[in-house]
């Protein structure tokens, strides 16, 4: 019954990177009146309402990329080194507003003196994935979280272990459908859901829920049933944004005229090939250049890079890529800097 149930896991987890067919964009709405409209919500669950067809968490789909070729084999052999930096959290903390990447979509951004984290994944994912890069120091030594930001729920953004260890002192706050989650996980914690476009505010600082070209699944039978998005923290004279998962989609530049611009945009560079079967999900570092430049954002943090080996890309290629796509339209390294696992980005 355990190896069952192990098995079932490692289908559930691998097909959390499974790709839809392309596109079809030109709808003659805009992202947001979709969303006014509640056109991403579907019975049960959630859509993403400008994409004409899905098959997101497709078997077959999994299937034809496991018994595909991978061209960087050979490259995969060779387990790059990462660099980890342990963060000075006094410094931190007394610092201003910041960005320190943690590893993966795990950031400890700070802004009006509120300390926020998103996709806390502090260990290992399941139990056939290893962390690569560690956690860049003890959680228990990370300053007092008051927010942590969840973008969707699949295994590598949504981790057991880690919200227990967070525990109910910070204010969760979560796309729909992910309370009864919580008070299975962690009861007591308190959990407010927010619909696409909607907004939070706590202490001077605005969380809005924002969509992205994703989607969620963490059982056979529980696909999309849990809404994904990204968050825009907002607060008197900053604006950060955190993309959480997406492949490259309108809502970008949409994103760039309505709210931008933007102090910093954090998104992600890995997961991305092949590009037939990542693309409609995941953001390759070009489009992740793109998006930022849509984004009308002064500085680009990449994220989601060097800690798990999850697709056929080699651990070193997306900060190489990133780097080569950055160039390629003029950035500079203060415009699109790799910040170090547990490096730290001061915002001006």
């Amino acid at each position: 019954m355990q190896t069952l149930s192990a098995l079932i896991v490692s289908v559930v987890f691998l097909a959390a990177f499974c790709s839809g067919t392309a596109p079809a964009w030109g709808q003659a709405k805009d992202i947001e009146t979709l969303a006014r409209e509640r056109a991403h919500h579907s019975n049960p669950g959630y859509r993403n309402p400008w994409i004409s067809e899905e098959r997101a968490g497709s078997t077959m789909r999994l299937l034809e990329w496991k018994v595909s070729s991978n061209p960087y084999r050979k490259e995969k052999k060779n387990k790059p080194y990462v660099s980890v930096t342990r963060p000075d959290v006094k410094a931190i903390v007394q610092g201003g507003d910041s960005v320190t990447y943690l590893g993966h979509a795990t950031l400890w951004i700070r802004v009006n003196g509120q300390n926020i984290i998103t996709d806390p994944v502090f260990g290992d994912i399941v139990w056939f994935i290893d962390r690569y890069a560690p956690f860049p120091l003890p959680p228990e030594e990370l300053a007092p979280m008051q927010v942590v930001l969840i973008s969707h729920n699949h295994y590598d953004h949504l981790d057991k272990d880690s919200i227990r260890k967070l525990g109910t002192g910070p204010l969760y706050l979560t796309p729909l459908g992910y309370r009864d989650w919580f008070e299975d996980v962690l009861p007591g914690a308190r959990v407010i859901e927010l619909d696409w476009f909607q907004k939070y505010t706590l202490h001077g600082v605005t969380y809005r829920l924002l969509p992205v070209q994703h989607w969620t699944k963490r059982t056979p039978f529980n696909t999309n049933r849990s809404l994904w998005g990204s968050w825009l923290i907002e607060s008197a004279n900053r604006k950060v944004y955190f993309a959480g998962d997406s492949g490259y989609f309108p809502g970008f530049a949409e994103y760039g005229r309505k709210f931008g611009p933007m102090d910093a945009a954090l998104l992600p560079i890995g997961s991305y090939q092949p590009r037939w079967f990542m693309s409609v999900y995941h953001m390759d570092p070009g489009e992740a250049v793109q998006a930022f430049r849509e984004l009308r954002a002064k500085v680009l943090i990449p994220q989601q890079w060097g800690v798990f080996d999850l697709t056929d890309e080699p651990m070193d290629l997306p900060p190489k890529d990133y780097r080569k796509a950055a160039g390629m339209v003029g950035l500079t390294e203060e415009q699109a800097p790799v910040v170090p696992h547990g490096g730290t980005h001061f915002l001006p």
